[in-house]
Formats: structure tokens, sequence, C-alpha cells
């Protein structure tokens, strides 16, 4: 490998040496259930992904905090000479997973945008939100405003996220030696592939995969209006025809016309979940600003005294950062005794 043609998103690339593998992510493409195949192979603490203080709606999802890994490099820490050696005729195993275009593309409107994962609402409030839906026409409607300011403003930040970016730009395929791309309905070839390689490295037994399904709609047919499949298809023109997508219509469609009344509650649960979650986490942030702030008061006030602060300074911070404290375990408490269906009888 060359280090100029590495993957754009260096986080993406996850380097097993052991197994002489490397595996480079493409977001709302089976990555999150891959993530952590690679994770069990490089024997990764999973209680130190879960320890992760993050927006995420789910354990699982504390897989995708680069950070957190402790034994698995990516491509852009290795040397000049490490990456020389990672090639396919040398004997690695280089591979991504991408997904249909569309199918793609409503996943992470619906994961992201619909079910309004903290993270996002934070970082692209201008970004086109849409409403609970209490009918299958309300997500109908805007997904194609979605799709629709796409067409009107595809420089807006949220489709510079790699969410949504296309998958030929993440994955560089013409300058990448990958050994094979997969798509996600080769799922089952590329476990295969993986497990043969693995044995003659010492793999006794593969590990468990860990299914993740983060989007509890399948699309219905009214979503790939003909104008919206129209602005599909220029947008990620590359991606249809680079990895082998003939129709803008992805296959995998809800068999109904109509979503019931339990799948939209299920969906205005999700939400009311994740806008809680959003807030314990504002929450966090606050006591911890809290926190460095009186951290201070603390050291400036033991500078500021000759030859050591008043008993009644210290006493002063001190109870300052106690009281902090307890009202940050109130909280907990609190919330705590909620979440048990306590009083408030949730």
């Amino acid at each position: 490998m060359n280090r100029t043609a590495l993957p754009p998103n260096k986080t993406a690339t996850y380097v097993m040496k052991r197994w002489k593998t490397v595996y480079v992510s493409v977001p709302k493409a089976a990555c999150t259930s891959l993530k952590w195949l690679v994770a069990d192979l490089q024997e990764e603490d999973p209680e130190h992904f879960y320890r992760a203080m993050s927006r995420e709606t789910g354990r699982q999802m504390t897989i995708h905090h680069r950070a957190r890994w402790q034994h698995t490099p990516m491509l852009n820490e290795l040397s000049d000479e490490e990456l020389e050696e990672i090639r396919p005729d040398n004997g690695w195993f280089i591979f991504a997973v991408v997904r249909h275009p569309s199918a793609r593309l409503w996943s992470g409107w619906q994961s992201k945008f619909l079910l309004r994962e903290p993270h996002f609402v934070a970082h692209y409030p201008e970004a086109p939100w849409p409403r609970v839906p209490v009918t299958t026409a309300d997500v109908v409607e805007d997904f194609h405003a979605f799709v629709r300011t796409l067409e009107r403003e595809p420089e807006q930040p949220i489709f510079h996220d790699r969410h949504f970016r296309s998958q030929s730009r993440l994955l560089r395929t013409d300058q990448v030696p990958y050994s094979r791309v997969y798509q996600t309905a080769e799922f089952g070839q590329l476990l295969r592939d993986l497990e043969a390689h693995l044995r003659p490295f010492g793999l006794g037994e593969m590990p468990r995969l860990r299914r993740s399904n983060e989007t509890p709609l399948l699309p219905v047919p009214s979503l790939f209006s003909p104008e919206v499949a129209a602005t599909i298809k220029h947008h990620y023109e590359a991606d249809f025809d680079q990895f082998g997508y003939d129709d803008v219509v992805p296959e995998a469609l809800a068999r109904t016309e109509e979503y019931s009344p339990e799948q939209l509650a299920e969906v205005g649960r999700l939400i009311e979940r994740a806008e809680r979650i959003g807030d314990l986490y504002k929450l966090n942030l606050e006591a911890r600003k809290r926190e460095r702030v009186l951290a201070r008061e603390l050291r400036a006030a033991r500078r500021a005294a000759s030859p050591s602060p008043s008993p009644s300074t210290v006493q002063r911070v001190r109870g300052k950062a106690g009281r902090v404290v307890r009202a940050g375990v109130q909280r907990v408490r609190r919330h705590d005794g909620d979440a048990s269906g306590g009083v408030s009888g949730s």
C-alpha cells in the first residue's frame, strides 16, 4: 500500500497484523456487525467500549468509537515499510462491504434523522429534520424532502458526512489493493472467504457474528418515486456503476404500502429514547464543566495563598464540589427510579 493512496477516512481502517487482514468499513453497510467481528478476533475488551461516555443509543453502537480500540491499529499509523507489505500478493486479505446506494441512503436517513440520533441532532441542527411520524405519509413526505435537499443543496455539511458520502469515494478502489469488495448480499461468501484466510494463521472457531438492527422500518415502494429515484441515481451514480447495482429501487422492500400503527409507535418510542440519552449526555457535560471550573478555583486558591490557602477558602471550594457531586448523584438516582417504574408509571 502507498500512504498517499489510503482511504480518506483514517478511522475506517482496521489492521489485524496477526491475521494479515485489513477491513475498511463503510457506514450503513453491515459495519457494526463487522467491527464487532474484528474486535473479537483481535481480543478487544467489550467493556472498554461500553464504558465510553457518548451519545450512542445502545451498547452495540459503542464499537464505533475508534479511540477505544486498543489492539487494532489504523493503516495511517503504520510505517511506510509496514504499509508496503500489505497487499494481496503478499498474503494479505483486504476487504470492504458495500450496500445498495438507495437502501443505504434510506437506512442512514432513518437511523440518523428519523430516529434523531443525538450526535446528529447536536452537530447538524440546520439539516432537514423530519417530524415524529403518525402516518406512513409522514415518513414518505419527510424522506422525499430530505432527498430534494440533497438535489438542491448537495454542499450542505450533512451530505459530506461519511454516512451519506458515496461509497466509491470512501473506499478509493482505484488506489487501494482490495482482495475483494463484497455487496451486503454476499455477506455469507465474505464470511466463508474470511474464515478460509484465517485458518492457516491458527483460527480455532470463528467468533459469533453479532447482529445489529438500528432501523425498524423496511422501505415501502412509495419512498422511491420517479423524482426521488432520479436524484439518488444522479448523486450516487459512481456507486451504482462501480459496485454492480442496476436498479435504483432496492430489492428489499416492505411487502405492504403502509406501516402499521405498532411500527410507527415503535419509531416514536425510539425517538424518545434517543432524546433522553441526549439529555443525559448534556447533563454529564455540564457536570464535568463545573467540576473543571471548581478544580481551577481550588488550584488558584492554593497558588494565591501564602503559604497555603486558608481553611475557609479550601472549605468553600470543597463545599461547592461536594454539592455538584451530590446533585449529580441525585439526578442519576431520580432517573434510575423513573426508569425502573417508580412513581412515574412509565
